[in-house]
C-alpha cells in the first residue's frame, strides 16, 4: 500500500503538466481515472517482499559502485552497472513495475518520462 501511495504522489504532479483539461469532456476524466485505477490495481499486485530485497540490494550495489567510482576504478564500476542492470531486468517485481509504468503511460500518453525508463546506455555510472 505504501509503495501505491508513493507511486501516486509521483503520477500526480505530472497530470497538470501533460492534459488539457479545458479540452476534457467528463467521458474522457472519467476513462482516464478507470484506467488509473487500473494502474493502482497493478502495483498493488507487486510483491512487497521482492521490492524490500530490491530496495536492499540496490542500496548495497549504490555502495559498491560509489566505493569503485572513488577508487578510480572506472570500468569495474561500469561492468557491475551493467550486470546489475541484466539482473534488475529480469526481476519479476521489476518486471511488473515496467508493465504497470507502460499502462500508465497508456492512460496518460502525455505524461513526462517515468522514473527509472532513461537510458544511460551512452553515459558511465560514475557520472550519474
Amino acid at each position: 500500500m505504501r509503495l501505491v501511495i508513493i507511486s501516486m504522489l509521483l503520477f500526480l504532479p505530472s497530470l497538470s503538466f501533460g492534459l488539457d483539461y479545458q479540452n476534457m469532456n467528463s467521458a474522457d476524466m472519467q476513462e482516464m481515472m478507470q484506467q488509473m485505477q487500473k494502474v493502482q490495481q497493478c502495483m498493488e499486485s507487486i510483491d512487497q517482499q521482492q521490492l524490500q530485497s530490491l530496495q536492499n540490494q540496490s542500496e548495497e550495489f549504490k555502495a559498491e559502485i560509489d566505493d569503485l567510482c572513488a577508487q578510480g576504478d572506472r570500468s569495474e564500476a561500469q561492468k557491475k552497472a551493467l550486470s546489475f542492470s541484466k539482473k534488475m531486468s529480469k526481476n519479476p517485481a521489476m518486471k511488473q513495475m515496467r508493465k504497470c509504468g507502460e499502462m500508465a503511460k497508456d492512460a496518460l500518453p502525455n505524461m513526462p518520462q517515468i522514473a527509472g525508463q532513461e537510458d544511460y546506455s551512452n553515459s558511465h555510472v560514475c557520472d550519474q
